[in-house]
């Protein structure tokens, strides 16, 4: 992740509804440290959604040869039309390494389509891969639900519908974050950060910026309007100490961004909210297309 509170805003509001997306979670791995995901017909209406559509910055936050988009290009989806929720995982395996996997809620069954392509059986399912010359993998889980990964991957996401594997639902403290996000949320995330000891042995990419990881846990959610979307962001600190210091971080960052900010854009950043209370951080914003606009521009000094 890149630093500071807004970030974690355009993160909530453009990355990735969260009890609609149970029927994602269970098919996600009992050992995440990082769970998110979208829920697209929440946002089809939102000004905020539409502007970011027309610019294909959408899928712009995961960059890299095996990232979403990449998969999504391959697959030839439509990602305003076929694309209904989606929801991925960074996890830590049994064998003490890391991966990623990706979920995808579609609006039709590719069944078919995936037939044109190689693929290996495993566990009664077809993993199915989708470059001749990369180590990328779709899976059908269930009819309109597909994920994608390296082989590995693929085949957690395998392990994890046959049930070989536990999933997030098993997972007490991630579950109990979970049930935190509401309902009518549009985009959510749940994190355990890893230790930078623990996340260096699993070869796990995690975030390496010290505000992020000095959260024990945190959740976020964006709860899309109209015109724009009011996020939230709660992270749990070993304590207050920690707590204290991280918000006062945030603060300062967000001080010296208003600082270089025009009339229309100092005024959506004073709706920034940053408070702790004891060993707890919390920010509120409200995400809008002048926000998102100079972050892409690099209007925001991240």
């Amino acid at each position: 992740m890149k630093k500071c509170l807004i970030f974690i805003g355009i993160v909530c509001a453009i990355a990735i509804s969260a009890h609609a997306s149970e029927s994602l979670i269970k098919y996600l791995p009992r050992d995440s440290f990082l769970i998110a995901g979208a829920d697209f017909a929440r946002w089809q209406d939102n000004d905020v959604y539409q502007a970011l559509e027309r610019n294909h910055q959408i899928w712009s936050y995961d960059e890299g040869e095996d990232s979403v988009a990449e998969y999504i290009r391959l697959l030839k989806l439509d990602t305003k039309k076929d694309i209904d929720s989606f929801a991925f995982s960074k996890y830590v395996n049994s064998y003490g390494g890391s991966g990623k996997v990706y979920l995808l809620n579609l609006t039709r069954d590719i069944s078919q389509e995936l037939k044109q392509y190689s693929s290996t059986p495993y566990l009664q399912m077809q993993l199915y891969r989708i470059s001749p010359d990369r180590d990328m993998y779709a899976v059908v889980i269930k009819p309109a639900m597909v994920a994608v990964g390296n082989l590995n991957e693929a085949k957690m996401a395998v392990d994890v519908a046959r049930e070989k594997v536990p999933s997030v639902p098993q997972n007490a403290t991630l579950s109990t974050l979970y049930t935190k996000i509401p309902t009518q949320a549009g985009v959510w995330g749940v994190s355990l950060p890893l230790t930078r000891r623990k996340a260096a042995d699993a070869n796990a990419k995690q975030s390496t910026n010290s505000m992020i990881s000095g959260f024990q846990s945190y959740y976020f959610y964006g709860i899309p309007t109209k015109t724009d979307a009011r996020t939230q962001f709660f992270g749990q600190t070993t304590d207050e100490k920690q707590a204290s210091f991280i918000s006062s971080f945030m603060i300062g960052t967000l001080l010296v961004v208003k600082l270089k900010a025009d009339d229309t854009l100092g005024e959506a950043l004073d709706q920034v909210d940053v408070q702790h209370t004891g060993n707890n951080v919390h920010v509120t914003m409200v995400i809008t297309k002048e926000i998102v606009d100079a972050y892409y521009k690099g209007k925001l000094g991240l």
